[in-house]
């Protein structure tokens, strides 16, 4: 009786059907975990780098805004420059996201540095080690460095919109300008060099807001797929069996004509 539940076609059956199964609650989880954007903003503890941001995937919200520490090698060829800035983030975003805001500041304006760093896996950082408004005079990072600071948003992030129509500092610049795969966001240095002026980063603590209701739809979505496949495999088990007993039945029926 057991055998013809798992003879060889239907063990493929059965394992094709797992597996789908498995990978669409996966990806269901994937993206509920996505969904989930709300965090304490008491979460200031510091962390690796590592767990902040993990390479090939989204900076996650809870990274935004907490300290941690990089190790890597500066690649001095790589230099971004922001123009038309100022050192303190927060004034440069425009609170009224459906105008566009002209700001004449009374504070100097000048230019973030960004340097690419190249970390020891070899993925690449952005990082703004400061603000000047001279920055011909701030020679090419070189060498290896330890840089603490806080990670930040790509500034094309949903919901952020700058005054004066800044350019705007975004991961697809990074990496425009990085010679292997980049990290999702930038670290702002809160341990400023000689001539740069700390920057004050745009976020200060994680990202707070409700549940991303596109996630929570890719969730269902897959769940539903997931039952899908459930039924296909189910569905596909029973015809199996049904041809399974139907060729028993026949060769069963020729032996007895041969009889």
């Amino acid at each position: 009786m057991m055998n013809r539940y798992f003879s060889l076609r239907l063990l493929v059956i059965h394992v094709i059907g797992a597996a789908s199964v498995i990978a669409c609650l996966a990806l269901g989880n994937w993206q509920w975990e996505r969904a989930q954007a709300y965090v304490p903003p008491s979460n200031t503890v510091a962390k690796t780098f590592d767990e902040l941001s993990p390479l090939r995937d989204y900076l996650p919200a809870s990274s935004v805004g907490i300290p941690t520490w990089v190790t890597g090698t500066w690649q001095p060829s790589e230099r971004i420059l922001l123009p038309e800035r100022v050192a303190d983030g927060k004034s440069m975003v425009n609170s009224d996201q459906g105008v566009e805001v002209i700001v004449e500041w009374a504070i100097p304006v000048g230019y973030w540095i960004v340097d690419i760093m190249e970390l020891a896996d070899e993925s690449s950082l952005g990082v703004v080690r400061g603000f000047t408004s001279t920055p011909e005079e701030i020679p090419a990072a070189e060498g290896e460095a330890t840089v603490i600071g806080v990670m930040q948003p790509s500034e094309d992030v949903p919901g952020l919109k700058l005054v004066n129509n800044i350019e705007l500092l975004t991961t697809d610049l990074i990496v425009e300008n990085s010679r292997t795969i980049a990290h999702d966001g930038y670290l702002v240095a809160t341990n400023p060099e000689p001539g740069l002026t700390l920057v004050s980063p745009i976020f200060t603590e994680p990202i707070i807001k409700g549940l991303n209701w596109r996630n929570v739809a890719y969730t269902f979505n897959w769940i539903f797929f997931a039952v899908i496949v459930g039924m296909m495999w189910v569905r596909v088990t029973k015809d199996e069996l049904q041809f399974t007993q139907i060729a028993k039945s026949n060769a069963d029926l020729g032996h007895d004509n041969e009889s």
